[in-house]
């Protein structure tokens, strides 16, 4: 029952339910076919689109494809100029660092050895231009291009300079002349070689640190060829291999007089030692070789006389000895009959009284060889003092005030070694001399000894 009953109430139920869905249905099903014919329209719109989209896609492609080839074109072409301007800036750099050891290296070195190179008559000239020049260069408001075109219009005018040095030139100017007079006239170069003819001098100009050129004259032909060429342009003019060097010894040999006057004041006592050593030296030599001893059988003669008892003939025979021998010969016979002992002291009394005479004035040799050396050391102290004392007032750069005291060190150690040297020979072979002479005294006092101790020869 209770199942019937269900049935029945719900039967209207699943009929309503099953209505409403079919009409559920039927509405989904239009919407559906709503939406399918949507579908194939906008698939056949897609269709209808999907071609010229498609050609404009690969239009867009391959346009894409040639910008990205036309940016890669221009990434090398970036990159490309990027080198190239870093390769400009390396070139600049490297041109840049050129052109400043040009002008400040090489330029200075170039102007300073034309200046060097420059003769005296060229000095007033080119001179000039170069100390004009580097007087513009020194100034800092100057621009750097303005100043290398100045250099380089310099360089022009020394090149034309050699050009023209090559074939020799003439020009005008003035020298100084031997008297220290500035005479007016006309120069001729050859290369290296400077002449100038004056109105009051001809002859070689050497070098000098003066403005001016300085004359050096040559003999009266030489002169007169040099001027012939200043006037006509040609002749044979005087050459000089050394280059002025030859003139410039010449000029700097100085007499005996000059050059001791350059070793200062302690010269005069090295002289006047040197003078009392020659004087001395002088009165030993005429002294010791004036000696003359006897003949070797004279000593035997004396001892025969004593012998013999004849002691007066004995004397006679020894006062008539040479002087060196005489007192000692003398004294030993008038001492003859008295003891050996008593001739050998009376004789050696005689050689002691002898040798002060012979060894006089052998000292005054020996002093000045010792003494020599001394003063000329005493004067190169001086002059070194000297040339300390000039330095603090000039300084190093110039050396010609310091010429003075290195002159004063050095000629005085010349004279003193100059004299000491003969001096300590002279001496030696003048003590030598003597000490012969006195062995030659003790040699005949001993000869005479032994000939008075012989016992006489017996009688057969």
């Amino acid at each position: 029952m209770l199942r019937i009953l269900a049935a029945s109430l719900l039967l209207p139920l699943s009929v309503a339910w099953s209505q409403d869905l079919h009409a559920l249905i039927q509405q989904q099903q239009g919407k559906l076919d709503q939406a399918l014919e949507r579908l194939t329209s906008q698939r056949a719109a897609i269709q209808a689109r999907q071609v010229p989209l498609a050609r404009k896609l690969n239009q867009l492609e391959e346009d894409a494809r040639m910008l990205r080839a036309e940016r890669a074109a221009l990434q090398r072409t970036r990159d490309n100029r990027s080198v190239e301007r870093e390769t400009l800036r390396t070139r600049i750099a490297a041109q840049d660092k050129e052109r400043i050891y040009i002008s400040r290296t090489l330029l200075p070195e170039y102007f300073a050895n034309v200046d060097a190179s420059l003769s005296p008559g060229e000095r007033p000239t080119l001179g000039e231009t170069l100390r004009q020049l580097n007087l513009f260069l020194d100034r800092a408001e100057v621009p750097e291009g303005v100043g290398l075109a100045r250099s380089l219009e310099t360089v022009e005018a020394s090149i034309d300079r050699l050009e023209t040095l090559l074939g020799g030139t003439r020009y005008p100017g003035k020298a100084i002349t031997r008297t220290g007079e500035l005479s007016g006239g006309e120069f001729i170069q050859l290369g290296p070689l400077l002449f100038f003819a004056g109105t009051m001098e001809s002859g070689v100009v050497g070098e000098t640190k003066a403005l001016h050129a300085k004359v050096h004259p040559l003999d009266v032909e030489q002169a007169r060829a040099i001027t012939l060429v200043a006037a006509t342009g040609s002749g044979h003019l005087p050459v000089d291999p050394s280059l002025g060097d030859a003139l410039a010894m010449s000029d700097a040999q100085d007499s005996l007089g000059q050059h001791l006057k350059k070793g200062g004041v302690w010269v005069y006592p090295i002289m006047g030692l040197a003078l009392m050593a020659t004087l001395a030296a002088l009165l030993k030599l005429l002294q010791i070789f004036s000696i003359r001893f006897p003949q070797p059988m004279v000593i035997h003669d004396i001892v025969k006389h004593l012998r013999e008892g004849q002691t007066k003939a004995a004397r006679e025979l020894a006062s008539r000895q040479p002087h060196i021998l005489r007192d000692m010969l003398v004294s030993a016979v008038d001492h003859a009959n008295e003891s050996i002992d008593l001739v050998e002291e009376v004789m050696y009394e005689s050689m002691l009284s002898t040798q002060p005479k012979l060894e006089r004035f052998l000292n005054i040799i020996a002093v000045t060889a010792a003494t020599a050396p001394l003063l000329g050391l005493l004067g190169t102290v001086t002059g070194i003092i000297k040339t300390f004392d000039l330095m603090t007032v000039f300084g190093a750069g110039d050396p010609k005030p310091l010429i003075s005291g290195i002159s004063e060190a050095l000629i005085t150690t010349e004279l003193g070694l100059v004299l000491a040297i003969p001096a300590l020979i002279i001496h030696a072979l003048l003590a030598r001399r003597v000490a012969g002479i006195l062995a030659r005294m003790e040699k005949s006092a001993i000869a005479l000894v032994n000939g008075l101790t012989r016992k006489p020869r017996l009688e057969s």
